[in-house]
């Protein structure tokens, strides 16, 4: 998400989970991507600032405070609370209305009740965990279930909408659904505002975070870079947000159906549509630099025959081949080659620009046919 994102946007984020086996962050560099602008916080006051609120939270596996990572969010709070919205790294969102409204609404429209009912007893197809079990315990109070329901429908609209995020990660379907739901149950009204000016652009946006990470876990599979620290704050950094911010605008528009694998496709024909110039193919298709790399790489390879491996003559060797060796090093991938596509891909997997082998590692992990023209 921190890769694909500039900035990556939390609504009250749990510290804890940084420890977890599957976290690839851990707490002193998510402390520094916040720091550096790279993750926004944002919250209500009591969870950004209080320690006592955290440590008495109902989600205890999740809510505990964690004073290497929490202090230090708590100060950056502070010391942005007088910057321009837009500036700050930590923002204190306003007091949730989600219970005032939620009371008010089930008092108006008494038939919610059925429909809250309905989709508590579908259960965890259709609701966030922290939903449901928040239903649940209102199991004999179905009016304090509806209340309750909608409460967190509000605010989960509201978060969403106060982030300032233009494309959400739903990293499960349910809050896709959920989301929906919310938006449709009363669509006489004016109940969600917040929430159904995005409902369209939200529906199938579960299905694109979850085909984005395994994206970016295959190239994580294939590649050489581990740190995730040397692509944040690229220009590929840039570029991979860019490119998903751009599906994400036309999945809000297209038929639902041709969102499956659209993230592959995209991707296979930003590299089909690519070239790539400056290689050894192109090099040796010209006489002149052919002849000049022959000479000059005899004269190199004499000099070392006959001096040794001295400082001169293997710069003798690289300056008197320079024409096609330049060339030949790029298509080894060692100088950067003149590439008309996308540089994240590559930025991402191998931590340099492309080449013709990185593009053909590429291709093949993708499982694509090679690209003849390449050169």
């Amino acid at each position: 998400m921190i890769a694909a994102s500039t900035a990556l946007v939390l609504w009250a984020p749990s510290s804890t989970l940084l420890s977890s086996d599957g976290c690839k962050v851990g707490e002193r560099e998510y402390v520094d991507y916040v720091t550096a602008g790279h993750v926004r916080v944002i919250a209500r006051e009591n969870w950004l600032i209080s320690r006592r609120f955290r440590d008495s939270h109902p989600w205890a596996e999740g809510a505990p405070w964690i004073p290497l990572v929490d202090d230090e969010i708590r100060r950056i709070a502070e010391e942005d609370a007088t910057k321009p919205m837009p500036q700050r790294r930590v923002i204190i969102a306003p007091a949730e209305a989600g219970k005032e409204w939620a009371e008010q609404y089930v008092v108006e429209n008494p038939s919610v009740l059925r429909a809250v009912e309905r989709v508590v007893h579908r259960g965890a197809d259709d609701l966030p965990a922290g939903v449901l079990e928040t239903a649940h315990r209102y199991s004999s109070d179905p009016r304090g279930a509806a209340v309750q329901v909608l409460r967190q429908a509000y605010n989960h609209g509201d978060a969403i909408a106060a982030s300032g995020a233009t494309a959400p990660f739903f990293l499960a379907n349910q809050d896709s659904k959920f989301l929906r739901w919310i938006a449709e149950f009363d669509s006489s009204g004016d109940a969600l505002p917040a929430t159904r000016r995005r409902r369209s652009a939200h529906q199938d946006y579960a299905r694109l975070a979850d085909e984005l990470l395994d994206l970016l876990r295959t190239l994580d599979l294939v590649g050489d870079v581990s740190d995730l620290r040397r692509f944040v704050g690229s220009e590929g950094h840039a570029q991979l947000a860019n490119w998903y911010a751009r599906i994400c605008e036309c999945a809000a528009v297209e038929d639902p159906s041709s969102i499956e694998g659209k993230l592959y496709r995209e991707l296979a024909r930003d590299l089909d549509d690519a070239r790539l110039s400056n290689t050894l193919r192109s090099w040796l298709a010209k006489k002149e630099p052919a002849t000049e790399f022959s000479l000059g790489l005899s004269t190199g390879l004499a000099g070392l025959a006959f001096d040794g491996p001295t400082v001169l003559s293997i710069a003798g060797v690289l300056l008197g081949a320079l024409p096609v060796g330049r060339g030949l090093l790029k298509r080894l991938g060692f100088v950067a080659a003149d590439y008309t596509g996308m540089q994240w891909p590559f930025l991402y997997t191998f931590g340099r620009n492309a080449s013709g082998r990185r593009v053909g590692r590429l291709r093949r992990a993708l499982g694509l046919p090679p690209n003849g023209d390449t050169g």
